[in-house]
């Protein structure tokens, strides 16, 4: 009994063992399968993209604005209020800066002004905020498109132009494209 138990431990040691040969010997002639893999395999995506601080502080809001209304020459008006302590704020400049299809309807279809609230614990420009719909309250950042004659047409949290940790081109400029005259 112990002889046949041997023999059959035997056997498998050898199948295995020919098993592993014969896979060896294929994996040796097909072409490296990480090299390959890593040239069809996506990019992993870093960290999302940020535009350093594209709030600038002491600007009169106010005044921004209405040099905007009056200079638009047809195309609206969009506020974007935030600060340069919030990545969600940079991160939504990087789209309008970097994604061809928003910054060309940007350029195309509207005037940008950007509002800085300033740190958290600050009031900057919680007037003009008030103004345009208060936009505060729906969290930064936020966008205010304004109509020809510089009152409120849309309001627009940007948490659903949001796709994981990045703003999404196509949300952005469907929005875009449904608020420009």
């Amino acid at each position: 009994m112990v002889g046949a138990m041997l023999r059959i431990v035997c056997a498998v040691v050898l199948l295995a063992g020919a098993c592993d040969r014969e896979a060896a010997n294929e994996s040796a002639s097909a072409p490296p399968a990480t090299a390959t893999a890593a040239a069809q395999a996506p990019a992993e995506p870093g960290p999302p993209p940020e535009v350093a601080r594209p709030y600038e502080e002491g600007v009169d809001a106010q005044a921004a604005i209405d040099a905007a209304v009056a200079g638009a020459d047809g195309k609206r008006v969009l506020l974007m209020f935030g600060a340069n302590w919030c990545p969600w704020c940079r991160r939504l400049e990087h789209t309008f800066r970097n994604a061809p299809a928003v910054s060309a309807k940007l350029a195309e279809a509207y005037e940008l002004v950007h509002v800085d609230v300033g740190p958290r614990d600050s009031d900057r420009n919680r007037e003009v905020a008030r103004r345009y719909g208060d936009p505060l309250s729906r969290g930064l950042p936020c966008l205010v498109v304004l109509d020809e004659e510089g009152e409120v047409a849309h309001v627009q949290e940007t948490g659903s132009l949001e796709v994981g940790d990045r703003h999404d081109p196509a949300k952005v400029l469907a929005f875009l494209e449904r608020w420009e005259r």
